[in-house]
């Protein structure tokens, strides 16, 4: 396909104008937290200018929006040298050495004048962000202080890191090439969001929001990544291009070149003041959403910096106060078990009620058997529950001294503790015990509630206290009597909070789920360890589930991203009598167990003889879907490109097939013009 040059003149700059539209609008959103469009609209600049790369490949920069996700997978990380060494801080947790470092500070500079700035640390990852000609070029984890690992294109998914910077000029001077470092760092309400995703997909949850940044950095697949919704907090920059004179300055231009800066930073002459700046903090930090430990002190001067120098690996002037981790002592009155919908039960601490990081605590999970034993917990004993570096509130240790001789050590009963009492197990390997009773009232609960979520089968109106009330009420043994609820429907209406309406708006919802893709529908089943990604994954392989019933342990393995324990659980799942009656009465009842005919059928075979190289993501479909389609239709996707390949199909972030494909003179095809040769 040719284009006017009139035409692509008029584009490419449509181009230069949504870039800097868009750059606005995420500055707007992540780093002010003043959206001034909606999402909607957004998501429309984006996708044109996606739509225009996509015509243009030979268009798309470095620091494009649309480059946020611009690599494959890496075996590893390159480690590069910092320009200068990524210092560690002091560290105290008393006010009488941090007069101690002030008298350092003034013995050292006698008869000057004396500031500080305080800033929040923030309980992340350091990183270290180099920009050239105004773009980003390199992005390095603090490693040893002197290398660490180029971890850019990871960092690129990080929607509050510019790729480029603003024009900035300070004495005439623009401010192109310069290094920024700050922590990376995820928010309570995400990483509590990631931790619920996991628990319901059957996976071990992360411990805190620090640790779970520190992986998802070295995660080697950037599209992973981007599924972790981090952020960036700057705190330093230098550059060779301009002299500095104050830290709080510096703080200045890096909010101006449009990075996010500390929630609080502030200028101080006197010690007092600091104090006052540290306990205001320490009694504030739960209101602030993520995780902090304690409170940096830098001397503002940068000539006083400089003069003051280093010790060992840590700045002579600076100084960093740590809280102490929050925690409180109570009673553990009791130890519960609570069934989870995949059979998993986990012991629960009951404990006098205690008030700790801004709310009251009465109950803590106990993780597993081997948690209590390795710390010798007992019912009856004095405990500690703390929230340091953990937004789940745990238990983290005895207090011996007031142990008495009343208190009981627990065993793990042999039988659940629902009505049932059937057998649990512990399998091996693993350190949780387990109900496998598909009657199990417990796990009933959870897993109706788990099928009729939003991101299972979304039927709105059975929530929590719904299912809750309709187990009990007989109405629900498992998730295909949801489809037989209409039976109940006069009984229904007379129940309290119900009525016509109501009971009318629920049997709605309910046979409108019976659309839902066969994707969902796989998930919503709650089959051990397969999480919506993998649900969607063995959806588009098996496209039925009579195919993926019948599927056996080395075609489950052979499909990419299953991984041994998806594997084994499927097909004990689809061995379990129970589950196959389930499965059936979901059938009867209309709910939809494959793949849509428009996804499977081809009306013609116009591609046939045709080979495909895909490179780069499509932004109105994945690369599975592309491959798909075209194989249905004919043609051959392969992975590597050659003389012989009739066609590279080119999206975002394209890779260097692009250009090896360039080289050999191979037909170039952008989205559009794919999607009008697929197109039914």
């Amino acid at each position: 396909m040719e284009f006017f040059p009139d035409t692509q003149k008029l584009d490419e700059k449509r181009i230069i104008v949504l870039r800097e539209q868009i750059k606005k609008h995420d500055n707007a959103y992540y780093i002010e937290a003043q959206p001034t469009i909606t999402d909607k609209e957004y998501d429309e600049l984006f996708r044109e200018l996606q739509r225009l790369e996509q015509k243009y490949p030979q268009l798309i920069t470095k620091d494009s929006p649309t480059q946020r996700i611009g690599s494959d997978a890496v075996k590893e990380f390159e480690r590069v040298n910092h320009d200068k060494p990524m210092l560690s801080l002091s560290n105290t947790y008393s006010e009488v050495e941090v007069r101690d470092f002030d008298r350092r500070v003034r013995e050292a500079l006698p008869n000057e004048e004396i500031n500080y700035v305080a800033e929040l640390k923030y309980d992340g990852v350091a990183l270290s962000l180099k920009y050239k000609d105004g773009k980003l070029d390199c992005a390095v984890t603090r490693g040893d202080g002197f290398a660490g690992d180029d971890i850019t294109e990871n960092v690129k998914t990080i929607r509050n890191i510019p790729l480029s910077v603003t024009n900035l000029k300070i004495d005439g001077k623009e401010i192109i090439n310069f290094e920024v470092r700050g922590e990376v760092y995820l928010t309570e309400k995400d990483f509590l969001r990631i931790n619920e995703l996991r628990e319901e997909a059957g996976e071990k949850i992360y411990a805190n929001p620090r640790n779970l940044t520190a992986g998802t950095l070295k995660l080697l697949d950037p599209k992973l990544v981007s599924q972790r919704p981090l952020k960036f907090v700057c705190y330093y920059f230098d550059s060779s291009e301009i002299n500095f004179n104050s830290h709080h300055e510096n703080i200045k231009i890096i909010k101006q070149l449009g990075f996010q800066i500390g929630e609080s930073v502030e200028l101080y002459s006197n010690l007092d003041d600091v104090f006052a700046f540290i306990k205001t903090w320490e009694r504030k930090r739960n209101e602030l959403g993520f995780q902090i430990d304690g409170i940096v002190l830098k001397v503002d001067s940068i000539k006083q910096q400089e003069i003051l120098g280093t010790v060992a690996r840590s700045p002579r002037w600076a100084i960093a106060y740590k809280y102490e981790a929050e925690n409180a002592h109570t009673l553990l009155k009791d130890i519960t078990l609570q069934v989870g919908r995949t059979g998993i039960i986990t012991p629960v601490a009951e404990l006098e009620p205690v008030f700790l990081a801004g709310s009251t605590i009465s109950r803590a999970t106990l993780h597993n058997a081997d948690y209590i034993s390795e710390r010798d917990i007992r019912i009856g004993d004095t405990v500690v529950i703390e929230k340091g570096g953990e937004v789940i509130p745990k238990v983290t240790k005895v207090v011996l001294e007031k142990r008495t001789p009343d208190a009981i050590e627990f065993k793990f009963p042999d039988v659940c503790p629902c009505d049932l009492k059937s057998p649990i197990s512990r399998l091996e390997g693993e350190a949780s015990y387990l109900c496998i009773h598909p009657e199990c009232p417990w796990q009933i609960r959870r897993l109706i509630e788990h099928f009729a979520s939003r991101n299972g089968m979304n039927i709105e109106g059975l929530g929590e206290k719904v299912v809750g009330q309709f187990v009990e009420l007989g109405y629900l043994k498992n998730v295909a009597d949801i489809y037989s609820l209409h039976q109940y429907m006069d009984e229904i209406k007379n129940l309290d909070r119900w009525g016509e309406k109501s009971t009318d708006n629920l049997l709605e919802a309910i046979e409108k789920s019976k659309t839902a893709s066969f994707h969902r529908v796989l998930f919503s089943l709650g089959i051990r360890f397969i999480g919506e990604g993998s649900a969607k994954i063995l959806a588009k392989q098996f496209k039925d589930i009579d195919k993926l019933k019948s599927a056996t342990i080395e075609e489950l393995n052979s499909v990419y991203e299953i991984g041994d324990k998806m594997t084994e659980s499927v097909v004990q799942f689809f061995r379990n009598d129970k589950e196959l009656e389930i499965v059936e009465r979901l059938r009867t009842a209309g709910v939809n167990f494959k793949l849509k005919e428009e996804e499977l059928v081809a009306k013609d075979m116009t591609l046939s003889g045709k080979t495909f190289v895909l490179t780069g993501e499509l932004s109105s479909m994945s690369r599975g879907e592309a491959k798909s389609k075209i194989e249905s239709l004919g043609g051959k996707v392969t992975g590597t490109v050659s003389k012989n390949t009739s066609y590279v199909v080119v999206g975002d972030s394209p890779g260097s097939k692009y250009g090896k494909a360039l080289k050999l003179g191979v037909s170039i095809l952008n989205e559009e013009q794919i999607l009008e040769m697929i197109k039914n």
